[in-house]
């Protein structure tokens, strides 16, 4: 007797579909790390709830199915009894309906975002009174078949404020982390003029001492746009 109807495999993911219509899951990820588990209830076609149980450990995922019982809440919002720690999400408890997390005290915040102005001086990102310094230069990009893309790039230097969360109501110690901000004239990319779009806009970190035009140019021979 075949336990799966059917089973479907890709890169870092595989999935078998059992007779009732739930599934079982493994899945693997290449960065950060995830540890715990917990009961999942997840709403499915027939108006029911998939009764899951969703096991972490580092970079590997397995989800195995409890089950189908009644499920009265809407999609996507169903209830879990879980307990997750997570590199980038910190410690996640939820009971039912409820939910409470708590960021690791190492991980980053952000006590400002600043845009630079024609002076040289940092206004708030958000003050949209406060007209940031720009510069434009041309820019290419290559797809994959060989076409050339030539667009205007828009420039501007953009900086976060970061300290600890352990410290942020001390605000102390800090320490600046500045990127450019990119606004081209024209769509890049491999999906240029699909449903989905090219890029149109993004950003770069900036390194020490790196003037916009130097870190564009790097960006230009680095990055690529899918």
């Amino acid at each position: 007797m075949k336990v799966f109807k059917h089973t479907s495999s890709e890169p870092g993911l595989w999935r078998g579909w059992l007779r009732n219509g739930q599934r079982v899951e493994i899945s693997t990820k290449k960065y950060g790390w995830d540890f715990g588990g917990g009961v999942h209830i997840h709403s499915n076609d027939a108006d029911m709830g998939d009764r899951m149980l969703f096991l972490d450990f580092w970079r590997l995922t397995v989800i195995l199915p409890l089950g189908i019982v009644e499920h009265p809440w809407p999609a996507m919002d169903g209830p879990q009894w879980s307990a997750y720690a997570s590199k980038e999400f910190g410690l996640t408890f939820h009971w039912g309906m409820h939910r409470k997390s708590f960021d690791w005290p190492w991980m980053l915040h952000t006590l400002r975002y600043e845009k630079q102005m024609p002076d040289g001086s940092w206004a708030d990102v958000f003050d949209w009174d406060a007209e940031p310094y720009t510069e434009q230069y041309p820019y290419t990009y290559t797809l994959k078949y060989g076409k050339v893309q030539k667009v205007t790039a828009t420039v501007s230097k953009r900086r976060h404020v970061l300290c600890r969360r352990a410290f942020k109501r001390l605000g102390w110690p800090r320490w600046n982390k500045e990127s450019i901000e990119v606004e081209f004239s024209g769509e890049v990319g491999e999906r240029s003029g699909s449903w989905k779009g090219g890029c149109i806009s993004c950003d770069y970190d900036l390194k020490p001492g790196e003037t916009m035009l130097e870190c564009l140019r790097r960006m230009e021979s680095e990055r690529t746009f899918g």
